[in-house]
């Protein structure tokens, strides 16, 4: 399947109001579809302009900070020229877009602040990273979720959430397997998300997921595979 189909692939396929469809694009980069919304976050530079072109109905993009393979300013410029979506971005992102993107679409997220588009509610956490980083709890409706960026571990026991984005290490500097199993004890997630780690990292994340938590269905992505999951179980589509 080539990556464009995947994508029509991922907009295509029907939602129940609990299922969530979950493409990883690799690093923390990953979309997020429910029955209603749907959210990128962290795209860097893994989104090419015929894979831009499929994209539909997406609610927001949101930079958890400004390293290179988080946020790049064409493929960003490219997302929102295709979709006029709102931007909600780590401080430095936002200023590095100032004056290319119309400043009722653009707004810089303070850490401890919320905010909402829609339905959509995004909470604001301050991560640990070398600079700023953002890590972002996201309600829409009934779900909510968790995104992690590359950050060290953070006490998050304050942002419970169904589903959660957990970076397991390579090429941060301060991410672990470690420090993911923290936040999923205080996150308490029917499915943790493995993202920005080696396959190693990603495994040894699994392996304690199942000696500490093992009723958190624990998904090691792969980068363009659709994978639909509920708030109790994973539908493997893989």
């Amino acid at each position: 399947m080539s990556k464009v189909d995947a994508f029509r692939k991922l907009f295509a396929s029907p939602l129940e109001k609990d299922e969530v469809n979950l493409m990883y694009l690799g690093y923390s980069g990953v979309i997020v579809r429910t029955s209603r919304r749907v959210i990128i976050i962290d795209p860097a530079d893994l989104l090419k302009d015929d894979e831009v072109k499929t994209l539909k109905g997406v609610d927001l993009l949101l930079f958890t900070h400004s390293h290179w393979d988080h946020y790049k300013s064409d493929v960003t410029l490219n997302i929102f020229k295709a979709t006029k979506t709102p931007i909600l971005a780590e401080p430095m992102v936002a200023n590095d877009l100032k004056g290319k993107v119309p400043a009722d679409k653009l707004i810089a997220a303070t850490p401890g602040k919320a905010y909402t588009f829609n339905e959509i509610s995004v909470n604001t956490v301050q991560g640990i990273h070398r600079g700023p980083i953002n890590l972002y709890q996201i309600k829409i409706g009934e779900l909510s979720m968790f995104h992690a960026g590359d950050s060290g571990y953070v006490q998050v026991k304050d942002y419970p959430s169904d589903f959660a984005f957990l970076p397991t290490g390579s090429p941060s500097p301060t991410a672990s397997p470690e420090y993911a199993l923290k936040m999923a004890m205080e996150l308490k997630p029917s499915v943790a998300v493995a993202i920005h780690g080696s396959a190693d990292q990603s495994k040894e994340f699994e392996a304690k997921m199942k000696e500490k938590m093992p009723k958190t269905s624990v998904i090691i992505a792969e980068p363009y595979a659709t994978k639909t999951v509920t708030r109790t179980n994973p539908v493997n589509e893989f």
